[in-house]
C-alpha cells in the first residue's frame, strides 16, 4: 500500500527486499539525495530490509547516517538539524509484527506527502527504474540522534518545576523503539520511571495501544501508585495517556491536554485532523483561537500547521501530538513530557484534569474492503448523504448537532473506517452501527 503514512506491506509477501531496493534507488534520484538518515523500529523484519536500503544507498553514492532503532520523531527531528537531504525510516508504525514498511522524508525531516508518494510509485513501476550505474560507491557511518534530542527537549522544558513534583510514571513502549527514549527523557526530567513490556522486538502486547491491548498498564498504574502511564505503538509517534486512577484515555485526550498547556503559553491556532474529537473545537473556544481542521495523515497536517503557524497540532484519531515549537512531527516522546509538565505546573492529578474537560464518547469499526472499491462505495456514499451537513475534507464526515460519523478509506490497510462521536456511548454506537449497515450494502453492491 502506497500512502504518506509509509509503503507498507507485509514482510517476505507484499514488501520484499527487491521491492525495498528499488524504492530506496528512485528516492535517490528523483529527490536528489546525497546525504540520508536511516532509522527503524524493533521488528524483526527491519534488519533485513535496513540492510537493503542502506546498500542501495552506498550504492547510490550517498552519505548514509546509520541510527539503528530510534523513535520514527527522532529521525525527523535529527533530519531537520543536520539539514541532511533526507530520511529513510523502516516502520509500519501500529501494524502487526508481520508488517513493515518505509516512510520517506525529504529536506526539513518533512515526510513525503500523497503528490509525492504517486511521484514514487510511478516511477517504481512506470518503467523509470533503469539500473543506475556505479561510479562511485557512498559510505555510512553510525549515528546515533537521541542525546542531542534529548538536550534539546530539556531547553525547551520547565525541568525546575517537573523535578520538584517528583512524578511516578509508568511507561509502556509496547517492545517498539521508544524503549529507551521516553524512559531516558522522563528521568531527565526529574521522574521517577518503571517500565513494562520494554524489551525491543518482544510484542507482548498488540502493537496499537488500544484501550483493550493496555489493562497491563491501567494495572500497573494503579499497582505502583504512579501519577500517570504512557503507552507507544512500535516506533512511539503515538502516544496515549493512563490517568493515576487506571482509566486509559481516548486518544484524543493526550492531544488535548497537552494543547490546552501549550495555548496557554504559545498563542497561536491549533491544528487537527478530521477525525479528531470535537474536543478540540471546545478548547478552541476556551483559548480563544481558531481551529483548523485537516486531512488525515502526518505529512498533511504538519503542511496545515506550517501554513498557519500553530504552536501544536496533531491527530488526536491516532494519538499523534505535533509540538511544532519543537519537532514537525507526531511525537510520542515528547509528548509524554509535555503531559508531565503539564501535571508539574497544574499541581494537580491527572484525573482531575481530565475530568474537568468535557466527555464525548467514541465508536469504531473497519469494514475489509479492496481497494479497487474504495472509490465506488465513497462516491455511493456521498450522494446517499448530499442534502446533509457533510465536510469532505478527507472521506465523508457528517455533522449532525452533537454528534458526527467519519467514514474514509485506511490508508495503512485494505478497510474503510467508520468513525463516530457522540455525547453518550448509546449515540455513538447506533451511529456506527447505522453507517456500517450502510456501507456494507455499498460494499456488496446493493
Amino acid at each position: 500500500m502506497f500512502t504518506a503514512s509509509g509503503i507498507r506491506g507485509i514482510y517476505g509477501d507484499s514488501l520484499t527486499v527487491d521491492l525495498v531496493c528499488r524504492l530506496t534507488k528512485v528516492f535517490v534520484r528523483e529527490w536528489n539525495v546525497r546525504s540520508v538518515i536511516v532509522g527503524r523500529d524493533t521488528r524483526p523484519s527491519g534488519e533485513p530490509l535496513e540492510h537493503a536500503v542502506v546498500s542501495s544507498l552506498i550504492e547510490s553514492s550517498c552519505k548514509v547516517y546509520m541510527a539503528g532503532v530510534q523513535p520514527t520523531p527522532i529521525i525527523l527531528w535529527a533530519c531537520r538539524k543536520m539539514r541532511v537531504d533526507g530520511a529513510i525510516i523502516i516502520t509500519a508504525s501500529h501494524n502487526p509484527p508481520e508488517w513493515n514498511a518505509l516512510k520517506f522524508a525529504s529536506i526539513g525531516g518533512l515526510l513525503l506527502d500523497d503528490s509525492d508518494i504517486n511521484k514514487l510509485r510511478s516511477a517504481v513501476y512506470g518503467g523509470a527504474c533503469e539500473k543506475n550505474s556505479v561510479s562511485r560507491l557512498g559510505r555510512s557511518l553510525a549515528f546515533d540522534p537521541l542525546n542531542q534530542y534529548i538536550d534539546a527537549a530539556l531547553r525547551h522544558l520547565n525541568v525546575k518545576a517537573i523535578s520538584k513534583c517528583n512524578l511516578k510514571v509508568v511507561i509502556d513502549p509496547g517492545g517498539g523503539a521508544g524503549f529507551k527514549a521516553t524512559p531516558m527523557l522522563l528521568r531527565r526530567l526529574g521522574c521517577r520511571v518503571i517500565t513494562i513490556n520494554s524489551a525491543p522486538g518482544i510484542f507482548s502486547r498488540r502493537i496499537e495501544p488500544t484501550p483493550d491491548a493496555l489493562k497491563e498498564l491501567s494495572m500497573a498504574v494503579k499497582a505502583y501508585n504512579a501519577d500517570v502511564g504512557f503507552a507507544h505503538d512500535a516506533d512511539a509517534d503515538r502516544l496515549v495517556c493512563v490517568t493515576d486512577e487506571g482509566e486509559v484515555l481516548a486518544e484524543d485526550y493526550g492531544l488535548a491536554i497537552a494543547s490546552l498547556h501549550v495555548l496557554s503559553s504559545r498563542k497561536g491556532p491549533l491544528v487537527v485532523n478530521v477525525a479528531s474529537s470535537m474536543i478540540f473545537k471546545w478548547i478552541a473556544e476556551q483559548m480563544g483561537v481558531k481551529v483548523y481542521w485537516s486531512p488525515v495523515g502526518e505529512a498533511k497536517v504538519v503542511r496545515a500547521i506550517i501554513e498557519h503557524k500553530a504552536p501544536i497540532g496533531g491527530e488526536g484519531s491516532s494519538g499523534g501530538i505535533i509540538p511544532a515549537f519543537f519537532n514537525l512531527a507526531r511525537d510520542g516522546v515528547f509528548g509524554a513530557a509535555l503531559i508531565v509538565e503539564a501535571l508539574a505546573l497544574r499541581e494537580c492529578k491527572m484525573s482531575d484534569i481530565v475530568k474537568s474537560l468535557p466527555k464525548y464518547y467514541q465508536a469504531r469499526d473497519a469494514i475489509p474492503c479492496s481497494p479497487s472499491r474504495y472509490e465506488t462505495v465513497m462516491t455511493r456514499l456521498i450522494n446517499e448523504v448530499k442534502d446533509m451537513d457533510v465536510d469532505l475534507t478527507d472521506g465523508v464526515k457528517i455533522w449532525l448537532k452533537d454528534r458526527w460519523v467519519l467514514i474514509r478509506p485506511s490508508q495503512t490497510e485494505p478497510k474503510i473506517r467508520i468513525l463516530c462521536e457522540a455525547t453518550s456511548k448509546d449515540k455513538a454506537h447506533d451511529l456506527l452501527e447505522e453507517y456500517k449497515r450502510l456501507i456494507e450494502g455499498f460494499i456488496e453492491g446493493k
